[in-house]
C-alpha cells in the first residue's frame, strides 16, 4: 500500500497512537497523560526548520500502523497512549497530518502510518501558562493504550 500524501489530512474518525516516554517518577496505576508528552521536541522544530514543513509532533494512524510495528520505531522505552483524530482537533491542535518518513524508515512496516499533530508549538506572545494549559486540553483526549 502507498503511502498518504505528505501533509495529507489523517481522517477525523481514525485512532492514534503517541509513544511518550514514561516520566521518572513513573507509575501506571497513578499516570495519565500530560501537556508534557504532546509538546514538541528541540528536534520537531529543527526537522520542521530544515524541510519547511510546520512542527509536527509524532503520532501513528492506527488505521495503517499497528501497535508493534509504531514501537519498532522506538529504541527506548515507551508508553502508548490513543486518542481520536476529531477529538485531538477539537481539544486545540490545529490539524493531524500524514508525515511520511525518510528512507530506510519509509520502507518498514508501519511507515504509511506516521502522522504528526500540528499547532502545538508556543505561539509568539504567548504566555507560558496558556501554552501549558493548551496542551494539556489537548493530552486530556488521550488515554493510556490498553495492554496488547
Amino acid at each position: 500500500m502507498a503511502a498518504p500524501d505528505d501533509g495529507s489530512s489523517v481522517p477525523a474518525e481514525r485512532r492514534l497512537l503517541r509513544l511518550p516516554a514514561p516520566p521518572k517518577d513513573f507509575v501506571p496505576e497513578r499516570w495519565s497523560p500530560s501537556w508534557q508528552d504532546l509538546a514538541p521536541s528541540s528536534d520537531d522544530k529543527q526537522h520542521a526548520e530544515s524541510t519547511g514543513r510546520p512542527v509536527r509532533v509524532s503520532v501513528w494512524d492506527a488505521a495503517l500502523t499497528t501497535t508493534d510495528q509504531a514501537l519498532s520505531f522506538r529504541g527506548r522505552a515507551t508508553l502508548v497512549i490513543t486518542a481520536q483524530v476529531n477529538d485531538v482537533v477539537a481539544a486545540g491542535a490545529t490539524a493531524v497530518v500524514y508525515d511520511r518518513l525518510e528512507a530506510p524508515d519509509a520502507d518498514r512496516p508501519g511507515a504509511a502510518g506516521h502522522a504528526g499533530i500540528e499547532g502545538l508549538v508556543r505561539q509568539d506572545g504567548e504566555p507560558r501558562t496558556a501554552w501549558k494549559t493548551r496542551l494539556q486540553r489537548i493530552a486530556d483526549v488521550f488515554h493510556a493504550a490498553p495492554p496488547a
